[in-house]
């Protein structure tokens, strides 16, 4: 399924209802590096919508999500026609794998917090229950007039930063499970006959120019799970944990040839490229 949180976040512009959950994070800058690295507008688009004032006018979020959330709702008439062949093509996408025919969509993430699961519940409003390696709000909420219900199968109730380190370092899992393209960000009706559509795609980091090595992990490590699984050897949530923080709090733990794989890319907050060893000692 294409999916990915800056992309949410771009359609959602036509849906203020999706704005405490675009606008709730840190970020001080202008509304024209807000608008480009959060939602991925064109300048071209931006200038549609948006004076040269308000482009350079600043903002501290969250602090001033009410105003910045005020504006956008003033320019809905302007930010509409910008977002809707995006929206209808992503519909029209979802439909064609059948996100619409269930009555409940069934999801698989790593986790933890429900970001993208929320935003879909609310902009096609749908019932979702998310499968989580690690759910920060288990359990089942109305979104809406929808239902959502996140599950964590190794654990659930835990915060990024609040010390449970196989969260607080998951960005090693991202990494290696990351996709060979970049990452999703929009999506249109091809012109091309014998496409249905045009998607297109952020720029690689280094795990992805590699994917060949990834491939290589992932391969062995299905082949390992299933020589498990054949010699009836299973681990205990708490033996998974200990063994994932070995690997993850000591640099010297993972192969040197392995250390270009751990970067994702972090634009959607201005982070631009991050690498996980750059965490460990």
């Amino acid at each position: 399924m294409l999916v990915s949180r800056a992309f949410l976040f771009k359609i959602g512009l036509s849906e203020p209802k999706t704005f405490p959950y675009s606008l709730n994070f840190k970020f001080e800058n202008s509304l024209y590096e807000l608008m480009r690295s959060r939602f991925m507008l064109s300048d071209t688009s931006l200038r549609k919508v948006f004076t040269e004032k308000q482009l350079q006018q600043t903002f501290s979020l969250p602090d001033d999500l009410k105003k910045v959330s005020t504006l956008l709702v003033q320019k809905q008439a302007k930010l509409k026609p910008v977002i809707e062949p995006s929206s209808s093509a992503y519909h029209q996408y979802l439909t064609s794998i059948g996100f619409f025919d269930v009555e409940t969509v069934n999801l698989v993430d790593l986790g933890y917090s429900g970001t993208i699961q929320t935003l879909l519940t609310i902009l096609f409003e749908k019932n979702t229950k998310g499968h989580y390696l690690i759910a920060s709000n288990p359990g089942t909420q109305k979104v809406e007039k929808q239902t959502m219900e996140m599950v964590g199968y190794l654990k659930e109730g835990v915060k990024m930063g609040g010390g449970y380190t196989p969260l607080d370092r998951s960005m090693f899992l991202e990494s290696l499970l990351t996709a060979p393209v970049g990452q999703f960000q929009d999506i249109r009706f091809s012109a091309l006959p014998d496409e249905t559509f045009d998607t297109y795609y952020g720029r690689k980091v280094t795990s992805q120019h590699q994917f060949h090595l990834l491939e290589q992990i992932c391969q062995g490590a299905l082949k390992q799970m299933n020589d498990y699984i054949t010699s009836g050897v299973t681990f205990s949530a708490v033996e998974v944990e200990t063994l994932y923080t070995r690997f993850v709090t000591k640099k010297g733990m993972l192969p040197k040839h392995s250390w270009p794989l751990f970067t994702i890319d972090d634009d959607i907050v201005s982070e631009g490229t991050v690498n996980g060893l750059d965490f460990l000692d």
